[in-house]
């Protein structure tokens, strides 16, 4: 019967195109008009920071400026402002070193959590047990106030997509005005990520009744710490 079915498709898909193609038989292209290529406008690095943050503050994304010194003590005030005493982190992550020394020079009872299991096995651990996460991110695009991240083994795509809560800091020196022009700059065409998630608030849903619903489907809350901010905007 599936063999039936493939076929009877092919088929349907066969004549479909073959419809088309007799749509355009002795179309004479030269007479399109010509195709001008698009240039997007010079914006000041100033101007595209403040465009990412005001986006994602639209989506509902807190946004906080910081410094490496500054960083743990921020992540601990909004952990405390939630009542929340468990982080989830990647032990080999880029900023690992930096949120233990925090955790334990801070004498708070926040107990650190290393992404060190396997899903299959932990399901009840990561959705009913762990309330917070902080990962990394590998770049920003200002045009659609988005964060990129490019999921590891140190820290999976699991941690920004399940704990209700998720804490991402982000370099604004690696802020690109487009996703093309990241795409270009970083070579995706020749080291395209077998996974990349496009960040750009909490989630949310329309899907009832079109009313849009924020934190349905995965973390309630997103956080965004960001780093090497321009010295004269003040979020």
């Amino acid at each position: 019967m599936s063999y039936k079915f493939t076929q009877q498709s092919n088929s349907a898909r066969s004549v479909i195109l073959q419809k088309l193609k007799k749509q355009v038989e002795g179309a004479d292209y030269d007479k399109l008009p010509a195709e001008t290529g698009f240039t997007y406008p010079e914006i000041s690095f100033e101007d595209q920071f403040t465009h990412f943050v005001q986006l994602l503050r639209n989506n509902q994304a807190k946004v906080i400026s910081t410094s490496e010194t500054e960083l743990m003590d921020q992540v601990i005030s909004e952990l405390k402002a939630r009542d929340i005493s468990s982080l989830l982190y990647g032990a080999d992550s880029p900023y690992s070193q930096l949120i233990e020394q925090g955790i334990n020079q801070s004498g708070e009872q926040v107990e650190l959590q290393d992404y060190d299991y396997q899903l299959t096995d932990n399901k009840d651990k990561l959705f009913n047990h762990t309330p917070a996460s902080i990962t990394s991110s590998n770049w920003a695009i200002a045009e659609t106030g988005t964060i990129v991240r490019w999921p590891s083994q140190n820290e999976p795509r699991t941690m920004s997509l399940v704990p209700p809560v998720h804490m991402i800091i982000v370099d604004a020196n690696k802020l690109y005005c487009n996703f093309s022009s990241l795409v270009k700059d970083q070579n995706w065409k020749d080291n395209m990520p077998t996974n990349a998630l496009l960040i750009s608030g909490p989630s949310k849903t329309a899907d009832i009744q079109q009313t849009l619903a924020f934190g349905a489907h995965g973390p309630k809350e997103l956080i965004v710490f960001v780093m090497n901010s321009p010295t004269d905007i003040n979020l």
